[in-house]
Order: structure tokens, then sequence, then C-alpha cells
């Protein structure tokens, strides 16, 4: 069971996920995302877990009421920008402070 507080895979210390530590990962939660409940504890695992990452919530940058499935709607062009600027920026994988 995940928790927001350490350690989020169940085990102190967390196992570290090796293979993936040196690839940066993006997650991007949409307001009415079936995911949006738990996106925190999956970035806070991953950074536990040593694994580079960087949480963006849309509602923060002002995109508001998409769903889980945001890469087939209207504003989906929107999302892919911020998205691209991500990569353009290198991958920066710099964690906001958890919510």
């Amino acid at each position: 069971m995940f928790t927001k507080t350490p350690p989020y895979g169940g085990k102190n210390p967390a196992r570290k996920l090796v293979n993936l530590a040196k690839i940066p990962v993006l997650i991007v939660t949409s307001q009415a995302s079936y995911h949006a409940p738990y996106d925190d504890c999956t970035a806070a695992y991953l950074t536990q877990a040593g694994v580079p990452n960087r949480h963006l919530h849309l509602a923060d940058l002002g995109i508001l009421g998409n769903g889980h499935m945001m890469m087939i709607e209207k504003n989906n062009q929107a999302i892919a920008a911020i998205m691209l600027d991500w990569l353009d920026q290198g991958s920066p994988t710099s964690q906001a402070a958890p919510r």
C-alpha cells in the first residue's frame, strides 16, 4: 500500500530502480484523470527509488478539465507543447515540493 509518507514502496530503505536511474521521467497529471489521486505517490516513489522525475499538474498551469486521455482532447496541442518544452530544456527533473 502506498502512502504519502516515506517509505512509499513499503520497505525501508526503498529498492533502487537502477535501470531507470539515468532516464528522466515526466509525469503529467490532468485535473479529471483517474490517476490524479495517486500520481503524487508515484512521483514520490520514483524519487525514493532513485529515478529522476518531474511531476506537472496541468491545473497548476491553467489547463483545466482534462481527463486521463488528454492526447485525444481538443486542447491536446497545448499539453503537447508543455511536454516539448520539458524535452527542449534537457528534461529538467527538479521536483517541486509535494502537495
